[in-house]
């Protein structure tokens, strides 16, 4: 397998941090805290980038807002000419504690993919954080709320897990495997 470009989405600024919206942040962060390496500016490609010094792996945090992610993720992909794109991303038709693995499909209306599909096409791997969904609050307002207090007690175990399946497909670079050891479900509930 090729060099892999591990894209976490979010939107930069203290005003969205840890908000539902920058779990793709959130768990980059955690990875890149455990594989023991730092974040660093990379303003030609509008993004935070973290490289692993004995593995082909690059991680980044586009700086672009979640809706030109593609802007920031394509120029790093044609750059070190890589063609494995892993994506975290949040996902508003999955239940809080489902954390799903996918290659290539719809965008499912996430403004991030849109962009990174219209830069890039649609045939990526992707890790999906579900973030439930809420019947009373619009979209826009919920994604960029942060999580409730019962909900932030769930986070740090998702975001372990999540960091060992990243870890595991870094490693072992098969998505079959990845697929069955990592994939999270539960039953769908109504917030």
């Amino acid at each position: 397998m090729s060099p892999i470009l591990i894209a976490g989405l979010g939107n930069p600024g203290s005003k969205y941090e840890h908000t539902r919206h920058n779990i793709g942040f959130d768990i980059l962060d955690s990875l890149a805290h455990s594989l023991g390496v730092g974040f660093e500016p990379f303003p030609k490609f509008q993004a935070f980038i973290a490289k692993l010094p004995s593995k082909e792996i690059i991680l980044i945090k586009p700086q672009t807002f979640m809706n030109l992610s593609g802007n920031s993720i394509a120029p790093v992909m044609n750059f070190y000419k890589i063609s494995t794109l892993l994506v975290i991303h949040d996902d508003l038709d999955l239940q809080l504690g489902c954390i799903r693995f996918k290659q290539g499909g719809s965008s499912g209306g996430h403004n991030g993919l849109k962009s990174i599909d219209s830069s890039f096409g649609n045939n990526y791997y992707r890790l999906r954080f579900g973030i439930s969904r809420s019947e009373k609050i619009p979209v826009i307002d919920y994604v960029l709320q942060k999580f409730t207090p019962q909900e932030s007690d769930k986070i740090p175990s998702l975001l372990e897990h999540c960091v060992e399946s990243i870890k595991f497909f870094i490693d072992k670079k098969d998505f079959l495997l990845l697929q069955n050891k990592f994939t999270q479900n539960i039953k769908n509930e109504v917030i």
